[in-house]
């Protein structure tokens, strides 16, 4: 390996004494990435919520799923990039952890082109799927259309900022969404309710304002890394050039990833469906307790990026004992900080979702929603931190399985039998979602006890 493929800065020192050390400097800067990504959407539904017109909140609701769910393709090809490029960088085979990363960025453009030629045109039709009004139908196709006119800077994102995290880098994705979120909060609200010459242009606001946010995060992300700003490098030819063994074993790692995405968001598709048959009131509180709910997403995504990378570097490294140890305390952390958040939800459901100042009935239905996710926090560390361990292993498989059963079996039978059978309406739908995570919880416990993770082989053990 040539000097001129080591890093510039100082990466993750994999010893006992530096395990709670480098697992706070890993999910530390990584909460704060992911509350602020998450606040991109949180903020467009706060402002929306605030024109006290429900149609516009289900359609910045329904739109953006659907964005999501295109998402569900780059969270695929992050998760196989991140497994491969953290084995390297532990094994300190930098050059090859370069070119592995150029090949992750490169094929997510491609798939960009991809999944915006499919969806610009269907986007109505897409809308139409969730049985809602003409109006949502009309507002949703053009928030989405808006948003989409980023995808070749905004789906990207996911895929750079997890090459830098791979490395032990979660402060530069932090302070890339850091901007983006800035962004975003100050366009959005100039152009929801039109600030001096700005006009108001409602959804179509919210939409333009997280268009120009993805493309402001995703070209800020992509040239700190080709420039060598902080910790990794890669050089732009590197995404030019194709590696044949290494496209394919990132495509191998990713498929049973985009399996489980594409099972989740087709369950959520269904889901939704349940929800929009309770009418628009229920809509717009369930997106209201949604984007409460994201917020206690923070943590345990926190730590499931500590966990992921260092037990892919600690695999990389030889070190499996090291890996375990690693996703134990990660654990713990995860748990301790989730139940607190059950405790917030459970006593201050109402004032929680009383903040998107929408309409007396809707933050009722709200406020119930928040005070029923307490039940699904703790489950929900134990998921998150595992899967992504496993997925940081390269065993995408296992978090497949656990999503197909969880998906079917808990999620869309437990509630349409509570919200449809039993009449139980939105409470309904909360208590058969915290089913799904307990259950979802306890297999992907049962897959992590297994150890099967620990043996698993990936692209550069067997010679890169």
């Amino acid at each position: 390996m040539s000097d001129a493929s080591a890093p510039k800065g100082q990466g993750l020192i994999l010893t006992d004494e530096n395990l709670t050390r480098n697992i706070v400097k890993l999910s530390g800067p990584a909460v704060v990435e992911n509350l602020l990504y998450t606040a991109v959407w949180f903020a467009d539904t706060m402002l929306i919520g605030w024109l006290h017109h429900p149609a516009s909140l289900a359609a910045v609701s329904l739109g953006g799923m659907f964005v999501f769910i295109a998402e569900s393709i780059f969270a695929a090809l992050t998760t196989s990039t991140v497994a491969l490029v953290a084995r390297a960088w532990g094994a300190k085979n930098y050059d090859l952890a370069k070119r592995i990363a150029g090949q992750g960025i490169a094929l997510s453009i491609l798939f960009a082109a991809a999944v915006t030629a499919l969806m610009w045109p269907n986007a109505e039709g897409i809308m139409r799927l969730m049985g809602v009004e003409p109006e949502v139908v009309r507002l949703g196709s053009l928030y989405m259309r808006i948003v989409l006119l980023s995808s070749f800077f905004g789906f990207p994102l996911s895929v750079v900022n997890g090459v830098m995290r791979a490395a032990g880098d979660t402060k530069t994705p932090m302070y890339v969404t850091a901007a983006m979120n800035a962004w975003n909060v100050l366009a959005a609200y100039g152009l929801i309710f039109g600030v001096g010459p700005l006009p108001a242009l409602g959804v179509a606001g919210a939409a333009t304002a997280t268009m120009s946010a993805r493309v402001v995060g995703g070209g800020l992300a992509m040239w700190i890394v080709f420039t060598g700003r902080r910790l990794v490098h890669v050089e732009p030819r590197r995404v030019l050039q194709w590696h044949r063994a290494i496209v394919k074993e990132m495509i191998r790692l990713a498929l049973p990833s985009a399996g489980e995405n594409l099972i989740l968001r087709a369950g959520s598709v269904a889901f939704t469906r349940i929800v929009s048959s309770l009418g628009t009131n229920a809509i717009a509180a369930h997106e209201i307790a949604v984007t409460v709910e994201s917020l206690s997403f923070m943590p345990g995504f926190g730590l499931s990026v500590a966990a992921t990378t260092m037990v892919g570097q600690s695999l990389g490294a030889g070190r499996p004992d090291m890996a375990e140890r690693s996703v134990r305390t990660s654990l713990r952390y995860a748990l301790i900080v989730m139940n607190f958040i059950a405790v917030v939800f459970a006593v201050f459901g109402r004032a929680l979702a009383s903040i998107f100042g929408a309409t007396p009935q809707v933050v009722d239905l709200a406020g119930l929603a928040v005070r029923l996710a307490a039940l699904e926090q703790a489950s929900m560390a134990v998921q998150m931190v595992l899967g992504g361990s496993l997925r940081g292993a390269g065993d995408t498989r296992s978090p497949m399985y656990v999503t197909l059963i969880g998906t079917v079996f808990f999620r869309i039978i437990t509630v349409y039998l509570f919200t449809v059978v039993f009449g139980w309406g939105l409470a309904g739908v909360w208590l058969g979602t915290a089913v799904d995570w307990g259950g979802r919880a306890a297999l992907m416990y049962g897959m992590f006890r297994r150890g099967r993770w620990k043996t698993i082989r990936v692209l550069e053990s067997q010679g890169g």
